[in-house]
């Protein structure tokens, strides 16, 4: 069978595990944009199903351990959001209602039977991340010739989330080889924008992005190498996380075959609790009991902040110019924590961004492409355009054992010197609390866009806790974002130019605006403190 084919018969088996009851007439809403408000008008859920969907995973395990919801309604709502979600903006790779519901049942006669809460999330349905590994379901990574790779067993964070009690009834899409910010495979297809289709997903955990934003799951736990958590929350308007890698497992999920740069998994979702909520699970649990990827850091709730907070605020990385809705996010954030009596420096990165991305690569690319081009040639698909990209850009070959070696070292280089600039920062010895960036430096992009990652990859390089926050109310304006002419974009990297020139206002005036704030290593509790009080200021635009 073709590769071709093959694609074809998988995504028609995905719509036809759909339940008829949640069939779309797609036809109706071909002409819309923003597709965010079909499950509501679309007349497939109840009102009671569309109220439960728009609570938040914190909220929802309250009323679920009060009893007030079921865990066979919860199912049945984000289930049937889910499927309508995925016939509008295609982000499901896998659709198993059926055996969600029997883990729900199962959760609901135990407690009618007198038993205890499962744990902190009984009766949660959660989406996976195709890269996850679910016993008895397919882990494709989005190569056409993993389309039968049928994992024998769950990953060590699947089974963490398993006996916290979450049901898992589906898995989302990601971008071939998971090295794209951008969600789209040969498998699989295009994963589109809820807020504006002509915009891509982000990626690479674009499906989980998407699925959140259109509620669809309460939160995913999404990862991240380069940006995969934060740029899909950024390009969606939502809340992550990505937490110290060295804090989380990663047994049972596909071997990177290097690990000076780290994959580290977290939430995106739609509060700062939901955030903490999946954070304290991760970190409850004993995984250095059989898990030998992480270090074992128990989650410790942090003394209330009683003095005012000092922010680093770094516009931008010296390499890529964000386009003017990001820095004028950025000075408003300034001017509301000024306003409330904090503390905001200037802080410029100690060394050449550009630089430390092409190092990076080197370090995710250090056996060249051979991997990818083997997986290629088993079914004959071609590269993605922006896999295609990346492997031009960076130059992507086997590096001899000599450059190979270096790259320790370099990674070394790299974190002490972050380490040493953040502490530069201090005054009369309180260094920066956190420091805030942009996510990327854009919005969005159009499809198969050659994006710049720097932004977000910069602290998986250097393994920096970092979150997304949206700012509430945050409207893009033609007359206040308009285009900087002045602006003459950098030659010394390939992105400042395209990046500079694909801007528009009117192309972005839908998507929401976010800022990334970022905490020392391991500090991660710290980090989310500092994020619920921005939280609270930016709420009021």
């Amino acid at each position: 069978m073709s590769w071709k084919a093959i694609a074809k018969e998988s995504q028609a088996s995905v719509l036809h595990s759909i339940p008829a009851r949640w069939h779309l007439e797609v036809g109706k809403y071909t002409s819309l944009k923003d597709v965010t408000d079909v499950p509501r008008i679309c007349g497939l859920l109840t009102e009671e199903q569309l109220e439960i969907t728009e609570l938040g995973a914190t909220q929802l395990v309250q009323r679920l351990a009060s009893r007030q919801l079921t865990a066979v309604q919860v199912l049945e709502a984000f289930a049937g959001r889910a499927a309508i979600a995925h016939q509008l903006i295609n982000c499901l790779t896998d659709f198993f209602y059926e055996e969600g519901l029997e883990q729900a049942k199962a959760l609901d006669d135990a407690l009618d039977r007198g038993e205890p809460l499962k744990g902190p999330l009984h009766g949660l349905p959660i989406a996976l991340k195709d890269i996850h590994n679910l016993k008895g379901h397919a882990t494709t990574m989005a190569w056409v010739s993993g389309k039968n790779d049928i994992a024998p067993q769950d990953s060590n964070v699947v089974a963490a989330l398993r006996d916290a009690g979450a049901i898992f009834f589906c898995k989302t899409t990601m971008p071939q080889s998971a090295m794209a910010v951008e969600t789209v495979s040969n498998l699989w297809g295009r994963t589109l924008n809820p807020r504006n289709t002509d915009l891509n997903a982000g990626g690479s955990s674009g499906g989980d992005g998407v699925l959140v934003a259109m509620r669809g799951t309460p939160f995913t736990p999404s990862t991240d190498l380069g940006g995969s958590i934060r740029v899909p929350a950024a390009f969606n308007g939502l809340y992550a996380l990505k937490p110290t890698a060295a804090r989380v497992p990663k047994g049972g999920m596909p071997d990177l075959g290097q690990n000076l740069v780290e994959v580290s998994f977290g939430p995106i979702c739609h509060s700062i609790e939901d955030m903490e909520l999946l954070a304290k699970v991760i970190n409850a649990y004993p995984f250095n009991r059989y898990d030998v990827t992480c270090t074992p850091v128990p989650w410790k709730t942090p003394e209330p902040v009683q003095e005012r907070l000092r922010i680093g605020l770094m516009k931008w990385d010296g390499a890529v110019m964000p386009h003017p809705p990001i820095l004028r996010a950025l000075e408003h954030t300034r001017q509301v924590l000024e306003k409330a009596g904090h503390e905001v420096v200037d802080f410029e990165p100690p060394f050449d961004c550009w630089q430390a991305m092409k190092t990076t690569f080197d370090i995710y690319y250090q056996g060249g492409a051979d991997p990818n081009l083997a997986a290629l040639a088993l079914s004959g698909e071609p590269l993605i355009p922006a896999s295609a990209d990346l492997l031009k850009t960076f130059n992507v070959r086997q590096l001899p054992a000599s450059e190979i070696l270096q790259l320790s070292g370099k990674v070394r280089d790299y974190k002490e010197a972050f380490l040493a600039a953040w502490n530069k920062t201090a005054k009369n010895g309180k260094a920066i609390d956190a420091l805030i960036c942009p996510a990327a430096p854009a919005v969005g992009y159009p499809h198969d866009f050659n994006a710049y990652w720097g932004y977000t990859a910069l602290f998986n390089l250097v393994d920096y806790p970092s979150a997304i926050l949206p700012i509430k109310g945050f409207q893009i304006s033609a007359e206040q974002d308009s285009v900087d002419v002045d602006y003459h974009p950098l030659e010394s990297n390939p992105y400042d130019k395209p990046n500079y020139e694909i801007y528009d206002p009117s192309l972005f005036a839908s998507q929401k605006t976010t800022i990334q704030i970022v905490g020392r290593p391991f500090e991660d509790e710290k980090l989310l403190q500092v994020a619920a009080i921005f939280d609270k200021l930016l709420h009021v635009f």
